[in-house]
């Protein structure tokens, strides 16, 4: 069958073999191109978690499906309403931003399962702009972060700590009763920062002795 009257869909039976999975790919590809958010790359900004991605991807496809299932179908609505009870979501969601990406995923998963494809084109087309728009104008999340750095003598190192994070909350520093090879501080961080980049800012400042870096 021709590729654009399958998008259509109006020829074919909805229970088409061709057609249905044609919609799911579709739906694949424009909810993995919103999900994964590939201009990041270029941007050099941190790209999303590769779970929450993958997540929102098969919300996607999850909705082409039960709108093909369903049609016009009351019975099959209430049958998958009911299944879905049994179903319990939870998802630690850092970017508010992602909770609307989910119902973005459901809307064009739907527009795919019912075969309005134009629909689905431009409504991905539409959020992956403004997306990118608020990577490019956003300021990169901060995150707090509590980083151990064992050193061989706390109390010479401490200074120098202190000097490459003024603003970090000190939660054990040298004194008396302390561990002598640690220090324990809170900073504010940007996504991503690992442990490398830590020991990178602390030989920046000439912090004596540093042996590892810990971060919870």
């Amino acid at each position: 069958f021709d590729f654009l009257d399958a998008l259509g869909a109006d020829k074919l039976p909805m229970s088409h073999f061709g057609v249905i999975l044609l919609r799911l790919c579709v739906a694949a590809v424009l909810g993995a191109l919103i999900a994964f958010r590939p201009w990041r790359r270029v941007l050099k900004l941190a790209r999303p978690k590769i779970e929450t991605a993958q997540t929102q991807t098969m919300i996607a496809i999850a909705g082409a499906l039960v709108t093909a299932i369903i049609a016009d179908n009351l019975a099959r609505a209430f049958g998958l309403v009911g299944l879905g009870a049994f179903i319990r979501f939870r998802s630690g969601i850092k970017d508010p931003r992602d909770a609307t990406v989910m119902f973005v995923m459901i809307g064009i998963g739907m527009a795919c399962g019912l075969g309005t494809v134009p629909i689905a084109l431009v409504g991905a087309g539409f959020v992956g702009v403004v997306l990118a728009v608020f990577d490019i104008t956003g300021r990169a999340p901060m995150q707090t972060l509590r980083v151990r750095i064992f050193v061989e003598d706390a109390e010479r190192a401490y200074p120098a700590i202190r000097r490459a994070y003024p603003e970090g909350r000190f939660i054990e520093a040298p004194g008396r009763g302390s561990d002598k090879g640690r220090v324990v501080i809170e900073i504010g961080a940007k996504e991503g920062v690992d442990a490398a980049s830590i020991v990178d800012v602390l030989g920046r400042h000439d912090v004596p002795g540093v042996q590892h870096v810990e971060l919870e």
